[in-house]
């Protein structure tokens, strides 16, 4: 049962829509041998998977505050992890892509 309500509900359905896509993409790019393809696929599934993490230390902020009920922030607090660390992966992959960027 979702805390957050439908806000939370939408952050986890997209984000575990989009971790089955990348790891979809990796899979099959691992398939056809195309491993500096593969690698950035699982480096975004990565993100998407340490989000619950980062959604943690939000969520303890946001209780922290003592200013809003559970039910108010959880589906914001989903949204800044999962985003957050998606972000992050998407800096690491620029920061480390070796040559030419491939065609999605």
């Amino acid at each position: 049962m979702a805390i957050g309500g439908a806000n939370e509900t939408a952050a986890t359905a997209l984000y575990a829509a989009l971790l089955l896509l990348f790891l979809y993409k990796g899979f099959r790019a691992a398939l056809a041998r195309r491993y500096p393809e593969h690698r950035e696929w699982m480096v975004r599934a990565y993100g998407v998977t340490l989000g619950i993490s980062v959604t943690r230390p939000i969520v303890g902020a946001f209780f922290a505050a003592r200013r809003l009920q559970p039910q108010q922030f959880f589906g914001t607090a989903f949204w800044l992890g999962f985003t957050i660390s998606l972000l992050a992966a998407e800096g690491w992959l620029i920061r480390t892509r070796r040559g030419r960027a491939f065609r999605e």
